[in-house]
């Protein structure tokens, strides 16, 4: 899925779709962060692409407290979508932010 189309799935929610969708994506940059952990240890083996993930995650989530509280001064939403998946960077995370991304979209649409 391109960013474009993402922009334009998103930005057609309702409110309460945005809620929605928003509370599963920070629910999955949480399982997304386990892969920077150490396996079987208290280490992580890639500190750089957890902070990432958590700047996502603080992003996503403060925009969700934003939309809850109706505050018109939250991201536009292209710019939220746009900070959701764009890490020209770490390109292995941004192809599971995108997949994350088009797969909770599939599970919203099947359920309106």
């Amino acid at each position: 899925m391109k960013v474009r189309d993402a922009i334009e799935i998103f930005c057609n929610y309702s409110s309460q779709e945005k809620v929605d969708f928003l509370a599963q994506f920070a629910h999955a940059l949480t399982i997304l962060g386990r892969d920077a952990y150490e396996a079987g240890g208290n280490g992580l083996t890639s500190p750089s692409r957890l902070r990432l993930i958590n700047e996502v995650e603080h992003r996503v989530t403060g925009f969700l407290i934003s939309l809850l509280k109706n505050d018109p001064k939250r991201y536009p939403d292209e710019i939220l979508v746009k900070i959701m998946l764009e890490y020209p960077d770490d390109l292995d995370l941004q192809q599971q932010l995108h997949q994350t991304f088009e797969q909770l979209a599939g599970q919203l649409a099947t359920l309106t």
